[in-house]
């Protein structure tokens, strides 16, 4: 009896084995079918338009500013080297 039990153990374990292997080979086959899972963006025939973003502006005082910084980053490394 042992042995029956051994033999159905050992061919669940092959079987788990089998589907796991199986699933790989779904996804590979997604993946180069272009199915991929874990969509990502919108689904296809969505009527929403993305929304685009707004875009910051800085002042021209703030870029002055920023511009000056920089330069005396830039200067204080040419001086020391």
């Amino acid at each position: 009896m042992d042995d029956v039990q051994n033999a159905v153990a050992g061919l669940k374990r092959a079987e788990r084995e089998v589907l796991a292997q199986l699933t790989g080979i779904r996804a590979a086959l997604a993946a180069l079918v272009g199915r991929a899972t874990g969509r990502r963006g919108r689904r296809p025939g969505t009527k929403n338009k993305p929304v685009a973003r707004k875009r910051r502006k800085l002042s021209a005082k703030a870029r002055a500013a920023i511009s000056a910084a920089q330069k005396a980053r830039w200067a204080k490394l040419k001086k020391s080297a």
